[in-house]
């Protein structure tokens, strides 16, 4: 079976969806890509049996035909190649037979029935703008977890009420909250954790369509899986289980002093600390006072850093200790000029929020000594 397609065709979906396929498993399948073809279109999938990357292209073919390639290896010898002619791909049962111009390569093949895809038909439940999307993630994924011993806390929170979309991500440490509105209104409360690796690939597929700001991102959530339509893309991921905390207790009651900063001048004073900050711990250490923050840091070594900027406070004075990456991770995706950070003592967290009313970021960092 040969079939002819444009270069271009294949090489934009691979590179959205090689990532997902990995070398090193106990199925040797999953380091392929799935190439099915039939009725005018081709469809391309990529899974690791956890989440699943699938599209379809268009392309005529006389007869159907179904492989797969291993992945990464595919891609690199399509982007290899040079302008933009037709591939001719010759598929044996074994193997299939790369050519265009004078370039010909040989690739082992495993047959795409063993590929462990199952087509369905998702009726999708809620949808929300894909910049919004796109921002949500930015704006919390920070904040997930890596490898916690407590596994909900390796992915993100996200719970649709009626029309509103709100996602949670914590490490226990610190917590990001954000949220958007949906363009239907859910017939019910849906809430569930995604892992770490769906958001990935959600977010990489999602930089591909930032010249759309319309394009809508459409999701359906069983009990077990969510399923997330992005353009030609659907991703498909096993949720993680468990009960994550409820975030809304993690908001404190009471945070009566308020401290309003300019950001800019707040990152450039926490990056200048950075230098000499103990690289473990990451530790900065504020000194509230009514019109100024002051900032010390210190390292084993016995170096230290000080530094002093302009703030509005009405609060009582006193020190706090935090990690200072975690004050830059948040203060990098706020889009106002100001922040605004609210207190209580030296042993309660802070809730940072922009400066802006509109603003549905949220921020909670805990304090650590210095």
């Amino acid at each position: 079976m040969i079939i002819s397609i444009q270069r271009e065709k294949l090489i934009e979906p691979l590179k959205q969806m090689v990532s997902v396929s990995e070398k090193k498993q106990t199925m040797p399948i999953l380091g392929n890509v799935l190439l099915r073809g039939d009725s005018g279109s081709l469809l391309l999938v990529s899974s690791d049996l956890e989440v699943e990357v699938s599209t379809t292209v268009e392309h005529a073919s006389e007869e159907g035909f179904n492989t797969t390639l291993p992945a990464r290896k595919f891609l690199d010898i399509l982007k290899s190649l040079p302008g933009s002619d037709l591939v001719e791909i010759d598929i044996g049962e074994t193997k299939a037979v790369i050519k265009s111009g004078k370039s010909k390569f040989t690739l082992a093949s495993l047959p795409g029935a063993e590929f462990p895809y199952k087509k369905e038909n998702n009726e999708f439940k809620f949808s929300v703008l894909g910049v919004d999307l796109d921002n949500l993630i930015g704006q919390t994924g920070f904040s997930m977890a890596t490898q916690d011993a407590r596994h909900f806390l390796n992915g993100m929170f996200l719970e649709v009420l009626e029309n509103k979309l709100t996602v949670v991500a914590t490490d226990g440490h610190r917590l990001s909250m954000s949220s958007a509105e949906t363009k239907n209104p859910a017939d019910d409360p849906v809430s569930c954790i995604i892992p770490r690796k769906c958001i990935i690939e959600i977010k990489r597929i999602l930089a591909t369509f930032k010249d759309n700001k319309e394009n809508m991102v459409e999701f359906i959530v069983t009990n077990r899986e969510i399923v997330i339509k992005i353009g030609a893309f659907i991703v498909k991921s096993k949720l993680i289980e468990g009960n994550y905390p409820d975030y809304k207790k993690v908001f404190p009651e009471s945070l009566p002093h308020k401290l309003t900063s300019n950001k800019q001048d707040l990152k450039s004073a926490l990056q200048r600390m950075a230098i000499l900050s103990n690289e473990q711990f990451k530790g900065v250490k504020l000194s509230l006072s009514k019109t100024d923050i002051k900032l010390s840091t210190n390292n084993p070594s016995l170096e230290e850093g000080e530094d002093s900027i302009p703030c509005e406070y009405s609060g009582e004075s006193f020190d706090i200790g935090f990690n200072l990456s975690y004050l830059l991770e948040v203060i990098d995706v706020i889009s106002s000029d100001n922040i605004e950070i609210q207190l209580n003592n030296a042993d309660s967290g802070c809730l940072i929020s922009s400066k802006d009313e509109t603003s549905m970021n949220k921020y909670i960092i805990m304090p650590m000594r210095v």
